[in-house]
């Protein structure tokens, strides 16, 4: 039986990432995406193209009911950080209502991956090694960090993501300059890039991590262009799952972590998919399938047999037609998508 998977955050790296591994996915599909941008490359990566409210309109939570009913949608995939919390608190509305999966964790699992301080927190509360971390609008904190750990210090918007708004902090000068009353900025313990920089990508089902993933990794402007994997890396995975587990996610995690005195130490969690999701498919696991086939098939989720190796990111492109892509534009909606497609050497 087919089923009608719609892809959210279409223009979105992650999206474009989850839509890749939804094309090879081994069962017969229709895909949807959304997107509020018809600009958006994604949108030329599946089947039916739509364009939507931004997750700040009122309307958006509307428009995305409208498509899992006139489309008989059967699962929601969340390509977006933004459109996160929206769809957890309405993910159990969907499954009642329309016996449609938003694969999205609990509210309470995001608020606890998309706040720094609080993913500081969690892991602290569980006995987790955890990143010593305090707000930089309590100035007492602030001299306690320094007072603890000395310089130099990590700021960074509590909500931040890939690398973005981090600030090294040297002294006791800037450490004070960062002070407001009403600041968004959580100061944590520096940890070395010296040993590198990892990712571990998991699955979780009913409270268990039944596979996980670890990769160490090279940035580029917040975002894994060179990632690794081999018996190194592998040796991180058991410390993982028992963080996996206690999170208590639904279907994807990823935790991010760099090592202090041989230990790791994460100093991010993303409850859902992750910039590197396609990578791992290259050493042998494509998770978007894995859990489409659990959730909509009730076949289990297994772990695989893994590959060692590195992978290298290169630019492709999509040429859309005009026509095509002003249909999009002007009706809100297209079908029959017909990109070409052209790869690194420009063969399509």
């Amino acid at each position: 039986m087919r089923k009608n998977i719609l892809v959210t955050g279409a223009g979105a790296l992650l999206g474009q990432g989850i839509l890749r591994l939804l094309q090879i996915a081994d069962f017969d599909k229709k895909i949807y995406t959304a997107d509020p941008d018809p600009r958006s490359s994604g949108h030329w990566l599946g089947d039916y193209a739509l364009t939507i409210p931004k997750v700040s309109e009122s309307s958006y939570i509307s428009a995305i009911k409208k498509i899992i009913v006139e489309h008989k949608i059967d699962a929601v995939l969340v390509g977006t950080d933004v459109e996160l919390p929206i769809l957890a608190k309405y993910k159990d509305d969907f499954i009642k209502a329309y016996n449609c999966k938003v694969i999205v964790s609990s509210e309470e699992v995001i608020d606890i991956a998309n706040d720094k301080f609080l993913t500081a927190a969690f892991l602290e509360k569980n006995n987790f090694p955890f990143p010593f971390s305090v707000m930089a609008n309590d100035k007492s904190k602030l001299t306690e960090i320094e007072q603890k750990l000395g310089f130099p210090l990590f700021a960074k918007p509590f909500d931040g993501a890939r690398s973005l708004g981090i600030k090294k902090i040297h002294n006791h000068d800037e450490l004070m300059e960062i002070y407001h009353p009403e600041s968004n900025l959580v100061v944590q313990q520096y940890l070395s890039e010296s040993e590198g920089e990892y990712t571990s990508g998991c699955v979780v089902v009913n409270g268990k991590c039944k596979v996980v993933v670890t990769l160490k990794r090279d940035l580029r402007d917040g975002n894994t262009y060179r990632a690794y994997r081999d018996a190194e890396t592998s040796k991180y995975d058991s410390f993982i799952i028992p963080i996996a587990e206690k999170l208590n996610a639904d279907g994807p995690v990823n935790f991010q972590f760099r090592i202090l005195n041989g230990k790791p130490v994460i100093f991010e969690i993303n409850a859902r998919f992750s910039g590197t999701t396609p990578l791992r498919h290259f050493f042998g696991f494509n998770e978007v399938e894995a859990l489409l086939l659990y959730y909509l098939f009730g076949k289990e989720v297994k772990a695989p047999e893994l590959n060692n190796g590195i992978v290298l990111r290169t630019w492709s492109d999509l040429f859309v037609d005009e026509k095509e892509f002003n249909s999009l534009k002007e009706n809100g909606e297209f079908e029959n998508l017909n990109p070409k497609f052209y790869n690194f050497s420009l063969k399509q």
